[in-house]
């Protein structure tokens, strides 16, 4: 588990420098993404990510906890999926199951 957590790490810095990048050349409310035919299919593929990672979550953790990581998933996207699974596998210590089943193991 541990080169998930180091893959996990690398996603999160490269999420991070990306995403400031981007917001330095053009506002995310002035983007052209969503007029492109690719930029639908791009935006319908992260929120089909989106989706399925907050069912994970939504099974793994209690209501409240889970409610947070949904917006910060909406709101911060694929780097809270990043964070989510480094948090995941430091409160698994090594245990797969409780990584993918938290609470329900």
């Amino acid at each position: 588990m541990t080169i998930t957590k180091v893959i996990a790490y690398l996603i999160t810095i490269a999420m991070v420098s990306t995403i400031l990048w981007a917001q330095n050349q053009v506002s995310l409310f002035d983007s052209i993404l969503p007029t492109l035919p690719w930029g639908v299919v791009s935006l319908v593929d992260l929120y089909s990510g989106f989706i399925l990672t907050g069912i994970w979550i939504i099974y793994k953790e209690n209501s409240l906890p889970a409610i947070f990581w949904i917006i910060f998933l909406i709101v911060l996207g694929n780097l809270t999926t990043a964070i989510y699974v480094i948090y995941s596998l430091n409160n698994a210590k090594g245990d797969i199951k409780k990584f993918f089943l938290g609470k329900n193991l």
